[in-house]
């Protein structure tokens, strides 16, 4: 088993920590644009302000992640829509509806070693991925999410900057405490490039984010 693997276990069923969730391929923090395509998620890279995910246990194999921040009042989730291209939203498309609860569509797998670099999967087995070109509506542009599958590590894998547990036991690294050379380490554990470069984007993308 991964230490996530462990830690998923033995953690009880709810919220395990706040954390931002920092694309490995240089585009930047996840976030949601509200009442933006359905109120997607996506990645901009020109938007550097912090945006902060719960990720929540639903059983020993599945996860669900919610803006810590509340919108309007309400708490989202992010929800797989095979209605709509397979793209990760927290509003229902087509409608007014928003995503409060939590079925099928919201439950995601995640993977990862040492919870600094994961993979989520939608509940079609699909990894969640960015899109490989800029979605542009509305006076916006940004990568979307979609579960689609995709060969390219880099659009598919995270790095998690966990700012806060919110479980006793829970051993996991704060990003408040990370060096370079463990950032560097958990990227080369992946495959993924782990070049001076590189890593000073994940944690310029981390400190910008402060959480």
């Amino acid at each position: 088993m991964s230490d996530f693997e462990h830690i998923l276990a033995a953690a009880d069923d709810g919220p395990l920590f706040e954390t931002s969730i920092v694309a490995v391929d240089g585009n930047g923090a996840l976030r949601v644009t509200y009442n933006w395509l359905y109120s997607a998620l996506n990645c901009d890279r020109a938007d550097g302000s912090a945006f902060a995910w719960v990720l929540s246990k639903l059983d020993d194999t599945h996860v669900s992640l919610s803006p810590r921040d509340q919108f309007d009042g309400m708490t989202l989730y992010a929800s797989v829509r095979d209605d709509y291209g397979w793209t990760l939203q927290v509003q229902a498309p087509f409608s007014a509806d928003w995503i409060r609860a939590v079925g099928r569509d919201e439950q995601l797998t995640m993977q990862s070693r040492d919870l600094l670099v994961a993979s989520f999967l939608g509940f079609n087995g699909q990894y969640v991925a960015t899109n490989g070109s800029q979605t542009s509506h509305d006076g916006h542009s940004d990568y979307l999410l979609r579960s689609v599958g995709t060969q390219n590590p880099k659009q598919r894998m995270w790095f998690l900057g966990v700012s806060a547990l919110l479980q006793d036991g829970l051993a996991t690294p704060l990003a408040s405490g990370l060096t370079a050379a463990q950032i560097c380490a958990a990227l080369a554990a992946n495959g993924l490039d782990d070049s001076q470069e590189a890593v000073h984007t994940i944690m310029g993308s981390l400190s910008s984010s402060e959480l």
